[in-house]
């Protein structure tokens, strides 16, 4: 094999290396493509997380709005009430 044909062979090497280097590890290469995909996906996992509490504030909402048993039980528990012609018995600790 003649001396040129080696360094032509040997350049076509080289730039065919730093093709793939730069494929790899370039602005938008497959390395950035890789890590785009994982945010992506740990993007649409919260969307779906924060989907379902919106969801869940709205049914909370319907039921403050329109379930009164609901209410009561909810001012019974995080406000103390009672009714009129009910009494509080306390316990020792």
């Amino acid at each position: 094999m003649s001396r040129k044909k080696k360094v032509v062979i040997a350049a076509s090497v080289l730039g065919f290396l730093g093709f793939l280097i730069v494929i790899a590890w370039g602005e938008r290469g497959a390395i950035d493509l890789y890590q785009l995909r994982l945010k992506r996906d740990r993007m649409h996992q919260t969307n779906l997380e924060l989907q379902k509490g919106n969801e869940a504030l709205f049914r909370a909402i319907q039921r403050l709005k329109h379930d009164l048993e609901f209410v009561e039980d909810i001012a019974r528990r995080e406000l103390g009430l009672i009714r009129q012609d009910e009494v509080v018995v306390l316990k020792k600790r």
